[in-house]
């Protein structure tokens, strides 16, 4: 099992990123190390650091990839080694066995892998690989497709035509370093459960009482006579807890149908 990228490894006596061990590969270190200058290997490693990241870019569309290929080949930071128009194109095990880096579209063919499949395969082939998800959908159902041993390294963003080189470059060289974005779209599902689980709280107990009979597809008359309350008043109580649950409704809405599968969705997260 590949190594977590925020681990590290030690070279003689000197502790290395795993992120950056295959670069000292790429130094071709003696074993005696320890007994080397160590401002030569420290500059051997900055010249490595500073070189440009190389780049495999997998998009099917051919004038997406003709274009923004063409963008990503401007940045000094880049170096565009590579691109593909599928998975199938995509696993050639040398070329990936170079890259430090992947801008992978979700959408691929229909009858191959999807991007983060294919992420996910292109780590098997070099564990060391940024993996960067891009698609016109929401990204942040996807964090969840990647194991979480193999998330270190991979981020995710949604296309725009607001993206600079410079956004591309930022993205791909820190996921490239193994800096990946992914915990930042978990944390805002953990932030918007959060924020259903408040809405969940705001219901006095009554009225959470009277909503999971309402679920039970409870008339308000029979709640009232199975909590012992008058009808008038499990009517005013179902009007304020609609009002919590549905702060945005509209004239004309179903507003029992609309609060009942609400609640529901709420007893879920709470």
């Amino acid at each position: 099992m590949p190594r977590s990228l925020d681990q590290t490894f030690e070279v003689g006596k000197i502790p290395i990123p795993v992120a950056f061990s295959r670069i000292w590969a790429e130094i071709n270190l003696k074993e005696n190390i320890c007994d080397t200058n160590w401002y030569l290997i420290s500059s051997s490693v900055r010249n490595l650091l500073m070189r440009p990241t190389r780049l495999v870019y997998i998009e099917n569309d051919p004038a997406l990839r003709k274009i923004l290929g063409e963008i990503l080949s401007k940045s000094p930071d880049l170096e565009l080694i590579a691109s593909f128009s599928g998975s199938d194109e995509a696993m050639n095990r040398e070329i990936i066995r170079k890259a430090d880096v992947a801008l992978v579209d979700f959408s691929l063919d229909q009858n191959g892998l999807n991007g983060v499949e294919l992420g996910i395969a292109l780590r098997n082939i070099n564990e060391y690989i940024g993996i960067v998800i891009y698609s016109q959908f929401s990204v942040r159902p996807m964090v969840n497709r990647v194991p979480k041993t193999m998330r270190a390294g991979w981020s995710f963003f949604n296309k725009s035509a607001d993206m600079t080189v410079e956004n591309y470059a930022k993205i791909l060289k820190s996921t490239a370093s193994g800096k990946g974005n992914w915990e930042e779209f978990l944390q805002e599902e953990d932030n918007s459960q959060e924020a259903e689980a408040s809405i969940f709280f705001t219901l006095t107990p009554r009225q959470r009482s009277i909503m999971s009979l309402s679920v039970q597809s409870k008339s308000p008359q029979d709640i009232a006579e199975q909590l012992g309350l008058s009808y008038s008043y499990v009517r005013k109580e179902l009007s304020r807890a609609y009002a919590v649950l549905l702060p945005n409704a509209k004239d004309g809405d179903d507003l029992k149908t609309a609060a009942v599968l609400k609640y529901m969705e709420l007893m879920k997260i709470s």
